[in-house]
């Protein structure tokens, strides 16, 4: 079984915006930017380790879309831990977190 989690929802808000609001979350969450694309459409990141919870590997991608953008995110465990019953579920409830902060951001 996977544990990675996804989820996307679309906001009115330009890629750009969106590329801010996503940094802007990451760093209140003391999390890890890796790499990102120029223009911010594409972020990869890791998660801080908590005292429940290993580091998780995320990708947020926003592409143009329809009156504003499409943002797309991802969380699976990171390849350097070891994976368990219930890291599916734990990943899920973390990206719902996640997601609802970076909305919030938005406005």
């Amino acid at each position: 079984m996977s544990s990675e989690a996804t989820t996307s929802f679309h906001t009115p808000a330009d890629v750009a915006t969106v590329a801010a609001a996503i940094q802007r979350v990451l760093a209140e969450n003391k999390h890890k930017v890796l790499g990102q694309s120029p223009d911010g459409s594409q972020i990869d990141f890791q998660t801080k380790k908590t005292l429940l919870n290993w580091e998780l590997i995320g990708r947020a991608v926003t592409v143009p879309g329809e009156a504003g953008s499409d943002v797309h995110l991802s969380l699976d465990l990171h390849h350097n831990r070891p994976p368990a019953a219930l890291d599916g579920v734990k990943n899920r409830k973390a990206l719902e977190k996640l997601t609802g902060q970076i909305q919030s951001a938005l406005g």
